[in-house]
């Protein structure tokens, strides 16, 4: 068995108790690498480096950064052998004042500057990143497009516009629904927090309607996130209770009267229990 662990790159530990942890190995995928001038000098520019997540100096003495600011689809790390000069280095969290013995003790995870992390897997002789923070939720959309989903509540509530900044704050902006299965998800991750069932209770997701929307309402929809497209979430025999009229909006909602249904459209200036944030993964092209 080849061993991963080289060393622990020691930084002050003033910095936090983020390490980068090096050893032989290559970047089997890995979309927008970042090239960095120093070879020298190529993991301890990623620690660094706030947005990156990934150091590799590859075997003909090229430096590249991955960053996690560019939501890649995945990264892809495979083990090999010293004699290939090739070198990795994750950025991650190591806890305790001793070195570890070997990589096979640690899970490498990441914290970012909103507090959310991100964690590698292990699988056999590789890691993956998979895309996701995690505690988010991974939807791979019919449009070839894969989001990452997390709610918020709060008690005091929320209007629209302050939730879409709280999104945007944390590098994510407020998602829109693109299917039913989306829809019931978010349902069932806001009601833990409507226990009593007796009163509405609703998180503002993206989605408003335009104008003098008319008959054909549905598709008077409009999606600001940029990746939503479509009504396919919009099936008004079981998941949508609709009210078409200037200034309304879309939320993920509870109403006793109508609790089948888990999309309703309100009035954009009422106070909202929560969000829903997200963002869109990117792939290579």
């Amino acid at each position: 068995m080849k061993t991963f662990l080289i060393f622990l790159l020691l930084i002050p530990q003033s910095l936090g108790i983020m390490k980068m942890i090096q050893g032989y190995g290559v970047v089997t995928y890995g979309p927008f690498p970042v090239a960095y001038s120093s070879s020298t000098n190529c993991s301890e520019g990623c620690f660094h480096l706030d947005y990156c997540i990934l150091s590799w100096k590859t075997p003909n003495g090229s430096c590249y950064h991955y960053s996690y600011l560019d939501r890649p689809y995945t990264i892809k790390v495979g083990e090999i052998g010293k004699e290939e000069n090739s070198i990795v280095a994750f950025k991650t969290i190591v806890t305790g004042t001793t070195c570890p013995s070997s990589y096979t003790d640690m899970d490498f995870k990441m914290t970012i500057s909103s507090g959310d992390t991100y964690s590698w897997i292990k699988t056999g002789n590789s890691w993956n990143l998979i895309g996701c923070r995690d505690g988010w939720k991974r939807f791979d959309r019919t449009s070839g497009i894969s989001v990452c989903m997390k709610t918020f509540y709060s008690p005091g509530g929320f209007y629209r516009w302050v939730a879409r900044e709280n999104c945007k704050t944390i590098g994510t902006d407020q998602i829109g629904v693109a299917s039913a299965e989306e829809s019931r998800w978010i349902h069932e991750q806001m009601m833990q927090y409507n226990t009593g069932k007796k009163a509405p209770f609703a998180f503002w997701t993206d989605g408003r309607f335009m104008l003098n929307c008319g008959a054909s309402y549905c598709e008077k929809v409009t999606w600001d996130d940029g990746y939503t497209t479509g009504i396919a979430a919009l099936n008004t025999s079981v998941n949508f209770d609709c009210k078409c009229a200037s200034n309304m909006c879309l939320s993920i909602a509870y109403i006793p009267v109508n609790a089948m249904k888990t999309i309703t459209s309100v009035d954009c200036n009422v106070l909202g229990d929560g969000y829903v944030c997200g963002y869109d993964l990117k792939k290579s092209v």
